[in-house]
């Protein structure tokens, strides 16, 4: 009887390690940036973007790019034309020399799994303005008085409803049936 409550053991332990890392790899990952984690950059960069592990849930993933001071200053997320696996932050504000840190959250496609994480760069120049075009004799423009639109604030992000719940949902499903399948089966190698 020993023996075979051991080799049910045996066999449940490693019934568990060989499903439970597939149940916990289920979220997509930041794979490499651009820029680069901790990049120092002389010049802006084009785009801010992230490649990652696995297929996006393009309706709920975003990427922030935040200012030195914290505040959010564009938002991206999966271009409708690119593939599934990327995020990016095209046609960036003017920024200035300082640390900037951007801010990701990703839902996969397939399972709902969320996975957040940040990556920073540092600009050394500002964005070069643009050159103030030649004035001719015929083209005076009269300069306005209006102030410029600020910035609309960005939307808060909120997963669904359960989203988080699915994170755990799948290995412990996969445990209790592991569990319960392994207690009929002792049971019944008693009788």
């Amino acid at each position: 009887m020993n023996h075979h409550r051991t080799a049910a053991a045996a066999f449940l332990s490693l019934l568990l390690a060989a499903l439970l890392p597939a149940a916990v790899a289920a979220h997509s990952e930041l794979v490499v940036s651009d820029p680069a984690d901790g990049a120092i950059l002389t010049g802006p960069p084009l785009e801010v973007a992230g490649d990652y592990s696995e297929e996006l849930d393009a309706a709920r993933s975003v990427i922030e790019l935040r200012a030195p001071g914290g505040s959010v200053l564009a938002i991206g997320g999966v271009p409708g034309d690119g593939p599934s696996t990327r995020m990016a932050i095209v046609g960036l504000p003017a920024l200035d020399p300082g640390t900037y840190e951007v801010r990701w959250t990703t839902v996969t496609a397939d399972d709902n799994g969320v996975e957040r994480g940040t990556f920073t760069f540092t600009l050394l120049a500002a964005t070069p303005t643009p050159a103030p075009a030649a004035a001719s004799p015929s083209a005076t423009v009269a300069p306005t008085s209006e102030p410029s639109p600020a910035p609309s604030p960005a939307p808060a992000l909120t997963p669904e409803a359960g989203s988080t719940g699915g994170d755990l949902l799948v290995p412990l499903a996969v445990l209790a049936g592991i569990l319960v399948g392994g207690a009929a089966w002792l049971l019944r190698r008693r009788r």
